[in-house]
């Protein structure tokens, strides 16, 4: 039996105490053991000295180059990393790709980026200008690496994802990184850090895997740090109110629980090209990944003159995949299992309270024959409730996300007043999505529903035929939300190196800027 090992202080080093089982969620089966590491005070030292200075001394360029050759790496063990993501993950071999894929597609886009940035130590991102009318003295501001550690605390539903695009991001700003992967699928976290660590691309210091309990991991926070963390509003807060974290000041990045949404405008007509994207695409963020993505909707809104046609067309196709959900290795699976017992159990918990306010109409939580296989797995549930609750702030659809595949039908009169209070319920979210080809509609949207998301996907008939599943997280786009989702920001090129980077004003005179910026 394999048994997983952290990389600190640049050496494979072993745990200590009892060992934890890494398991199958499909079958339960063993697939490796780990131990929690001790004290980190000097794997941190070691890469805010070592690998801080070492990758600073690399031009932006060179660092891009960095990512293209890790780009490439993790491409070559593609078909490796794959089957591992189907065993570790529970995931399909569609959902497996949606991952791995992911990882090396944020690697290559900010390796590409990395082009356009100059080769200096710091990055402009202001044209210099007066500081008072008349005046010869100018100020301008510039992005510089921070002179710390990035700490990622990386969720279980994206190991290589999760891991990879947050490591792209930092060491093209130059921070280095502390990656401390979600533990029950860290068996493909694990696989990386190996392969990135053999592969030698990266200078001393630079890349850290912890595995296990993130331990004293947070005691060794100081100013010039970052931490970015995925997972539940509970441990942010925990992260966000730890004593060492506030007095540092470190920087804190969170993107946590989040009840994405669907708006059906009032225009949308059964049979449409756009009636069958809301469908298609409200299949798709339920059950991909068994519904655990941050991005995922969790409520759809539908105007009650269209009700009856969205209820029919979801219970048809999503009837479809509770047929076929059980182990991804067997064939004509469409979904997998939760990737965690307890994950399971908190999913069934959320259904229950979900019942208070909503209708369940499609799917049983306490279903346990899935073709034999013995894994955690959960059918796709479907909520429908009435307008009233839909508009009460208070209904457990606005108040609990269930991280499964389960979403509520929420009937609303077709006004965008009535969807933006819906929306606004929430209390803030990743991504949602607006199908519509009324223009005056989905204007009005946008003004009111903006200041409660980080994205906002407007869908017409127009563009349906190119359309991308709204769950879809790219690298020139802002990954993040407001209130509930954490209020972070990742990605989204320049504002993602941002997190990791000082912004300073450069205040001197006009043509002295000039030759230094």
């Amino acid at each position: 039996m394999k048994e997983l090992q952290s990389y600190l202080g640049g050496a494979w080093v072993s745990g200590n105490g009892s060992a934890k089982e890494v398991v199958n969620p499909s079958t339960g089966e063993t697939l490796a053991t780990l131990r929690n590491a001790g004290t980190l005070a000097e794997a941190v030292s070691y890469a805010r000295t070592v690998g801080g200075k070492n990758l600073r001394a690399m031009t932006l360029p060179q660092r891009g180059e960095m990512l293209k050759a890790l780009a490439k790496l993790l491409h070559e063990h593609r078909e490796e990393l794959l089957d591992l993501s189907v065993v570790s993950g529970g995931n399909t071999r569609g959902d497996a790709k949606f991952d791995v894929d992911g990882a090396t597609g944020v690697l290559g886009a900010y390796a590409y980026l990395a082009k356009s940035l100059g080769d200096g130590p710091w990055i402009s991102v202001s044209e210099p200008v007066e500081i008072m009318r008349g005046s010869k003295i100018k100020a301008q501001d510039v992005l510089v690496p921070r002179q710390g550690v990035a700490f990622h605390i990386n969720a279980f539903n994206f190991p290589a994802w999760g891991m990879v695009g947050k490591l792209a991001v930092a060491l093209l700003a130059g921070m280095p990184v502390v990656s401390k992967p979600g533990t029950s699928t860290v068996a493909l976290a694990a696989r990386i850090g190996e392969i990135i660590v053999d592969s030698k691309l990266l200078p001393e210091g630079a890349f850290s895997l912890l595995v296990g309990s993130a331990g004293d991991l947070l005691d060794q926070v100081r100013g010039q740090d970052v931490i970015a963390f995925t997972g539940s509003a509970d441990t942010g807060l925990r992260i966000r109110s730890h004593e060492v974290v506030m007095r540092s000041g470190a920087r804190v990045n969170v993107e946590a629980d989040s009840l994405n949404s669907v708006i059906v405008g009032p225009d949308v007509e059964p049979g449409s090209e756009l009636f069958d994207l809301v469908v298609r695409d409200c299949v798709t963020e339920l059950t991909q990944k068994a519904g655990q993505k941050c991005t995922a909707t969790r409520r759809i809104l539908v105007p009650q003159s269209a009700l009856e046609s969205v209820r029919e067309a979801l219970l048809e196709r999503l009837g479809d995949i509770a047929g076929r959900t059980g182990d991804p290795k067997q064939e004509g699976m469409r979904m997998g299992p939760l990737s965690t017992r307890s994950q399971l159990d908190d999913a069934r918990k959320g259904i229950a309270a979900l019942e208070t306010n909503a209708r369940r109409i499609l799917g049983d939580p306490e279903r346990t024959d899935f073709g034999g296989a013995e894994g955690y797995f959960l059918e796709p549930v479907l909520f429908e409730a009435t307008a009233e609750a839909a508009k009460d702030p208070s209904s457990q659809f606005h108040q609990r996300e269930v991280f499964g595949p389960v979403a509520t039908l929420l009937p609303y009169d077709g006004t965008v007043e009535t969807a933006a209070a819906i929306i606004a319920a929430g209390e803030g979210s990743l991504v949602s999505t607006l199908y519509t080809d009324d223009r005056g509609f989905a204007a009005t949207a946008v003004a009111e529903m903006a200041p409660h998301l980080g994205r906002l996907v407007v869908a017409s008939e127009k563009s349906a035929a190119a359309s991308i599943s709204p769950g879809c997280v790219f690298p020139v786009v802002v990954h993040g939300g407001p209130g509930r989702a954490g209020g972070g920001a990742e990605l989204g090129g320049v504002t993602g190196l941002a997190l990791y980077m000082q912004r300073t004003t450069i205040q001197g005179g006009g043509s002295q800027l000039a030759r230094m910026l």
